[in-house]
């Protein structure tokens, strides 16, 4: 049994209201959007009515610099946003950290290389700790 589908005028409605609430989240419009108020899967819809896709639908997207949310963060949102933060600045130190432990290793691999291949580890003098300078 086939279901009826609705007619242009119908779609175009639908159409109008996915472009206002879009809008009023701030969100981009989507044809999903539409095929789930219609409840139409995604092939017959596009099957059916792939012209108002192009001539009517994708003309009136707005601009995304244009989207902008018409509402403040919530509390869990700026949580969020601050645990993101929280997270990249914690990798960006990781990163650091095991870059210095990689170039550890590498210099503690060259000395055992040399050890075991039997040649002499050049120790190197040992510099007092910073500090001013002292007058000989």
């Amino acid at each position: 049994m086939k279901r009826s589908l609705p007619d242009t005028d119908t779609v175009k409605t639908v159409i109008d209201t996915v472009l206002a609430e879009a809008a009023a989240h701030g969100r981009r419009p989507t044809v999903t959007a539409i095929e789930r108020h219609l409840d139409i899967p995604h092939a017959t819809f596009h099957r059916h009515y792939a012209n108002l896709i192009d001539a009517y639908f994708r003309p009136r997207i707005p601009n995304p610099a244009l989207l902008t949310p018409t509402r403040e963060p919530s509390g869990s949102e700026a949580r969020a946003r601050a645990n993101l933060s929280r997270l990249r600045k914690e990798n960006a130190d990781l990163r650091r950290t095991l870059a210095l432990y990689e170039e550890a290793i590498r210099q503690l691999a060259l000395e055992n290389d040399a050890l075991r291949g039997g040649g002499a580890v050049v120790a190197l003098p040992h510099r007092p700790a910073a500090g001013p300078p002292t007058s000989a």
